[in-house]
């Protein structure tokens, strides 16, 4: 029996890891998919808007906070009337100062996420955002942000 050459043994060594790293890339596992920056004009502001659509077709525009951790946004609410227009299909779309964007809105519940996006809170919020949290009834529902097109001035 012939012995496997050096390139076929390197090819096996790390045959797998390539496999691996194709199909979560390809699968969109272990990270955030989005571009960093096109977080940038919703990141940066302190509250911007979230907008939805009532049952009725009515537009709904509720002043909320963001963060963002690595390229992802995330936002929370407790059982608001614009958390019930997502869990009923609505459009969903993001408004700055300058800027708005169409988004998905997910619900998530990954604790470890949970306290990472309490802390950027914290961090970005201070005082107001831990005020706020020793009056909570109950844990906010989180949601994770994906844009659908690039965020457009208007």
């Amino acid at each position: 029996m012939k012995e496997p050459s050096m390139s076929q043994s390197m090819l096996k060594v790390i045959r797998w890891p390539i496999a691996v790293a194709l199909i979560c890339g390809v699968a969109g596992i272990g990270g955030a998919s989005s571009d960093p920056n096109e977080w940038q004009p919703f990141a940066e502001q302190d509250v911007i808007q979230i907008i939805t659509e009532d049952p009725d077709g009515d537009v709904r525009e509720t002043k909320i906070w963001i963060v963002v951790l690595d390229g992802t946004g995330y936002i929370r609410t407790n059982n608001s009337r614009w958390l019930a227009n997502i869990r009923r299909g609505s459009p969903v779309s993001l408004r700055s100062e300058e800027w708005e964007s169409r988004v998905t809105a997910t619900e998530i519940e990954d604790g470890e996420v949970d306290v990472q996006v309490e802390s950027a809170f914290k961090s970005k919020y201070g005082l107001m955002q831990r005020v706020m949290s020793f009056f909570r009834i109950s844990d906010p529902t989180l949601l994770e942000l994906s844009m659908t097109g690039p965020a457009e001035s208007h």
